[in-house]
């Protein structure tokens, strides 16, 4: 009897995990990505993990897509999900699949104290569910898809991020590394320079190989008529 009931909690712990639930698509009808729900059981508890496929024949070269993923509070979690290609070789390949939501919006165990004393919890299994809404495209081909204000947003940051590489390198081939480190330590180039330290060091290269790779990408698709 008693390997009877363990084998049922094994089967249920197999059903529950990688369990497939509908996510409703608020995008336009003739949008080129559709989304499909997986619920995965973490240490912390349930995780409702979005995923988008390009159904498009093109690479998608910028996407920006917003979603509402249930919690086991009672609100929806939002994340916004940004993607940039145009600083790298390639972008989102025609079929590929691609998390919006991932299991690292989940990891974190909140706790809440009211007048010292610790608040239960809310139950750390619940059903997901979720909705999502493609925003903006830009394929290979520097088409566009999608809301024109975003578009302009795109295009800005990325005018102000090839800007500040384009210092970053010329920093470094002028006046050598001392003069590359003092301009990726200046208050406005924070940001830039967190991103460029984490990855070069997840990639274990040089942050000025990684600021070269990443400007001469940019360069190459602004020469083929992409901005």
């Amino acid at each position: 009897m008693k390997r009877a009931i363990l084998l049922t909690v094994l089967l249920a712990s197999a059903v529950s995990f990688g369990q497939k639930f509908d996510v409703s698509d608020l995008s336009s009808s003739d949008g080129p990505i559709s989304f499909t729900g997986t619920t995965k059981i973490l240490k912390t508890g349930t995780a409702c993990v979005v995923t988008a496929h390009n159904n498009s024949s093109h690479s998608l070269m910028a996407v920006r897509i917003t979603t509402d993923a249930a919690t086991s509070h009672e609100w929806d979690q939002p994340v916004e999900f940004q993607y940039d290609g145009f600083f790298k070789e390639s972008g989102i390949a025609p079929g590929l699949d691609f998390d919006v939501v991932d299991e690292g919006a989940y990891s974190a165990v909140e706790r809440t104290y009211v007048n010292g004393s610790l608040v239960e919890p809310p139950s750390p299994n619940f059903p997901c569910h979720a909705k999502a809404k493609v925003l903006f495209i830009q394929f290979e081909d520097g088409s566009d898809w999608g809301d024109y204000e975003i578009k302009k947003d795109v295009m800005a940051r990325r005018a102000k991020n090839m800007a500040t590489l384009a210092r970053l390198v010329e920093a470094y081939d002028t006046s050598g590394q001392a003069a590359f480190d003092a301009a990726l330590n200046e208050p406005e180039m924070k940001g830039v320079g967190f991103y460029l330290k984490g990855e070069a060091g997840y990639r274990k290269i040089a942050p000025i190989e990684l600021a070269r790779k990443r400007l001469a990408a940019a360069q190459k698709h602004q020469a083929s008529g992409i901005f």
